[in-house]
């Protein structure tokens, strides 16, 4: 791979931790095989992260009376959007 290529790898990692660039300055020396594995395990921790999440306020319904749950299931999931 290129230095092109590290350097997209690079741009990569930054949007998906959503900082600039010049904050991974320091990871300029790695390869963008490594950079890029690093981006799919950000990635897949973040996604592991929000499921856990999202499943956390599921779960929580169940403390609420059920009267309730469907109020409080549209304001946690707007949209129907569900973990």
């Amino acid at each position: 791979m290129t230095d092109g290529d590290a350097g997209r790898a690079l741009r990569d990692l930054a949007t998906t931790l959503r900082v600039p660039q010049e904050e991974l300055a320091d990871l300029a020396g790695y390869d963008a095989a490594e950079l890029t594995r690093l981006d799919e395990l950000v990635r897949g921790a973040m996604e592991a992260e929000d499921q856990a999440f999202a499943g956390a306020l599921e779960q929580s319904l169940g403390f609420l009376p059920r009267l309730a749950r469907g109020a409080a299931r549209r304001v946690l999931f707007p949209g129907g959007a569900r973990g």
